[in-house]
């Protein structure tokens, strides 16, 4: 795919400084997603202005619409504000929306003033519901059909319609004031008896979402029930607009990221990276590392507390990275494990005492089978040692082994679940967070574990 787009990135350019209509002919061959791709490689905005400027405006705008919106706001530095508000008016609202929502407040109104009142005013609409929510990504225009109207009266009203809608992947159920009744898809309504009724084929009790709805909420709703779109609805129940699928994969893929970068202990962007500054990713990342720096002193603090025990028998410091090692790992599993099945909602906050005991159990049966390589390990290490001590050492750290991954395993199910409770990003509480925790909370059980044993 790569090497793909790169060389229609080279056919681009060379249409691009040829005047015989060779840029007609590619942009004709191409998808716009394709053409969107490339043009992203380019490496600077002023040559992606200057392409894009270069293009019919239906296909430069259709470009746009599958180009990030930060990427946008730094190509419309370079493209006149005239042209620019065309190119977003000839877009769905809904997109339009979010890349107005990237320019600074001079820059955006001045685009909605040059842009058609009427495709001004449903941006401006959009722009009122708070960020991330379904009231900003809905699209205005679906098809609205009557209860009392038979099949082939609507197949007629779709004829005439049709051209003038995005998508039409439903057809919505509204009575005289605008109410959601019922929905119906297309495929039902053209299979059905022509002389049917819209309420004896629609399903009345569709899933809703409200203006306000999270945007994740709604992803993870369409996912559901496998829906390609979502009406949306005020408090009263009337249609305001429908989310696509289009959008929700949009998404996923945006909270995904999110959440991949919290498992590491980054703050979240959708700043593409190689537009990121080296102090932008510093910024991203100082507030974490310093935490978790300040966090390991644990660590540090549990060895100064047990410095005559490892002065007495110096073998036991070379089994800590291998015992914090592991357990840190099995508690990173478990808590990424945990804050992905909350997000599927596979879990529920009131399970927390059950997650916790099915982790218990799966920690302490993976702590044994790792145990006993724990033990043969420790004690093929210490073949200086007698042999009652080298098998004191070795029961040492197979014990702690597995108490290590079983608590582990306990902590990084219960951390996701109070997260939750607290309102807190359960991705927060993450590799970084439980790996520090278990550094320090891992090392008191193998030295109270070897007082017990070689000191006892």
């Amino acid at each position: 795919m790569g090497n793909r787009t790169e060389a229609l990135l080279q056919e681009l350019r060379e249409a691009l400084q040829q005047p015989d209509g060779a840029l007609q002919q590619l942009l004709e061959a191409y998808a716009p997603q394709d053409l969107a791709e490339a043009l992203s490689l380019m490496e600077t905005p002023q040559e992606q202005a200057l392409a894009l400027m270069q293009m019919d405006e239906r296909v430069a705008s259709e470009v746009i619409e599958y180009l990030d919106p930060s990427l946008v706001d730094e190509i419309f530095e370079h493209i006149p504000i005239e042209k620019a508000a065309r190119l977003l008016q000839l877009i769905p609202a809904d997109d339009a929306a979010q890349i107005i929502d990237e320019l600074d407040e001079a820059k955006a109104e001045a685009l909605l003033q040059q842009m058609a009142p009427p495709e001004a005013r449903e941006v401006r609409e959009l722009l009122e519901y708070p960020e991330n929510t379904a009231g900003r990504l809905m699209v205005r225009q679906y098809v609205r059909v009557r209860p009392d109207w038979t099949v082939e009266m609507t197949l007629d009203y779709l004829r005439q319609v049709g051209s003038e809608i995005e998508t039409i992947y439903y057809l919505y159920v509204v009575d005289n004031r605008q109410r959601l009744v019922g929905v119906c898809s297309l495929r039902d309504v053209v299979i059905s008896d022509p002389s049917k009724r819209i309420e004896q084929i629609m399903e009345s009790e569709p899933i809703v979402v409200q203006p306000d709805t999270d945007q994740e909420e709604v992803a993870n709703l369409l996912s559901k029930y496998d829906l390609l779109a979502v009406p949306v609805v005020d408090e009263l129940g009337r249609m305001l607009g429908i989310v696509t699928v289009d959008d929700v994969v949009d998404i996923l893929v945006s909270e995904s990221t999110e959440d991949v970068l919290k498992l590491g202990g980054v703050e979240a962007t959708e700043e593409p990276y190689m537009r990121q500054s080296p102090w932008d990713l510093v910024r991203k990342r100082v507030r974490w590392l310093i935490l978790l720096f300040l966090a390991e002193r644990l660590t540090g603090t549990v060895l100064r507390h047990y410095d005559e025990e490892i002065q007495q028998m110096s073998a036991l410091a070379w089994f800590i990275p291998l015992l914090i090692g592991t357990g840190g790992n099995a508690g990173a599993q478990t808590t990424t494990t945990i804050t992905r099945a909350l997000a599927l909602g596979e879990v529920r906050l009131n399970q927390v005492l059950k997650v916790m005991g099915r982790e218990m159990v799966t920690g302490l049966i993976l702590g044994l089978l790792i145990g006993v390589v724990g033990v043969v390990n420790a004690y093929i290490w210490t073949p200086q040692k007698e042999a009652q001590v080298r098998m004191e050492l070795a029961l040492t750290v197979g014990l702690s082994q597995m108490a290590i991954i079983a608590m582990a395993t306990t902590i990084g199910a219960a951390l996701p679940l109070l997260a939750k409770r607290l309102n807190i990003d359960p991705a927060v509480m993450s590799a970084p967070f439980i790996t520090t925790l278990i550094d320090a909370a891992g090392l008191m059980i193998y030295f109270i574990i070897a007082k017990l044993i070689l000191f006892g």
